[in-house]
């Protein structure tokens, strides 16, 4: 959960932020499981506004204010996270889709590519 709170902060997202605990949970569960991505609702909103007794529309909505602090703060390091380009603010469940992709990168141990030719 640390990992997950720091990543945030790197974006302006702090516990001064409602969303801030909505976003790390709903995080946290993906990096648990990634196939919760395949039922974003259900398994990822959902469980969160259980978690937090809340609606799963406002967990949603504070997850996409989260993305937009992220997008407004430090548009840079969003679009290295994602490694790939973005036109526009993500998603909710873009924004967790990365930064939880982001963080399991960074728990995995470098391994070595070999070239294509060696296969």
């Amino acid at each position: 959960m640390t990992t997950v709170q720091d990543t945030l902060r790197l974006f302006g997202i702090t516990r001064c932020y409602k969303g801030f605990q909505h976003t790390a949970h709903a995080i946290c569960l993906v990096v648990h499981d990634e196939s919760r991505l395949e039922a974003v609702t259900k398994k990822i909103y959902m469980e969160t506004a259980s978690h937090f007794h809340c609606k799963w529309t406002a967990v949603e909505r504070n997850i996409r204010t989260a993305a937009a602090r992220a997008w407004k703060v430090n548009r840079p390091l969003l679009f290295e996270m994602a490694g790939y380009p973005l036109a526009c603010i993500p998603t909710a469940s873009e924004f967790i889709e990365i930064l939880a992709s982001y963080i399991l990168r960074l728990s995995q141990p470098q391994t070595q590519l070999r070239p294509l030719a060696m296969l």
